[in-house]
């Protein structure tokens, strides 16, 4: 689970919940821990911006109490960032826009591309 990169622009900083370090570093925990690719858990397909979870467990993994954690998820809902649908079992928490924040940018890695190469010819 360690392995692999997200994406973060720089567009983060004018974020409306930036300032607020627990809303701002739950948000980032969620990019770095939901499905990356669809996945099945018990029967169910969890798919990619998803993470099977609970607030309790949150709270361990980002060191803030249940409260606070609670307090965040409530604002990124509040926001459209992320939804949540809670059974007596766990928490289903989908990033709603994670291809925006996470797809693949092909036009733009293309173009890049074709620079690096060019740039890479003339200095030959």
């Amino acid at each position: 689970m360690d392995a692999g990169f997200i994406k973060l622009y720089r567009s983060l900083l004018s974020w409306e919940w930036y300032s607020d370090i627990n809303t701002s570093r739950l948000f980032l925990h969620l990019l770095l821990t939901v499905n990356w690719q669809d996945k099945q858990w018990h029967g169910i397909t969890i798919k990619r911006g998803q993470i099977i979870t609970s607030s309790l467990k949150l709270s361990d993994e980002i060191g803030l109490t249940r409260q606070q954690t609670r307090r965040a998820l409530f604002n990124l809902q509040k926001t459209n960032e992320i939804t949540s649908k809670t059974t007596n079992k766990y928490t289903l928490i989908t990033v709603e826009k994670y291809e925006d924040y996470q797809g693949i940018d092909f036009q733009g890695n293309q173009q890049k591309n074709k620079q690096t190469t060019k740039n890479s010819t003339n200095k030959q």
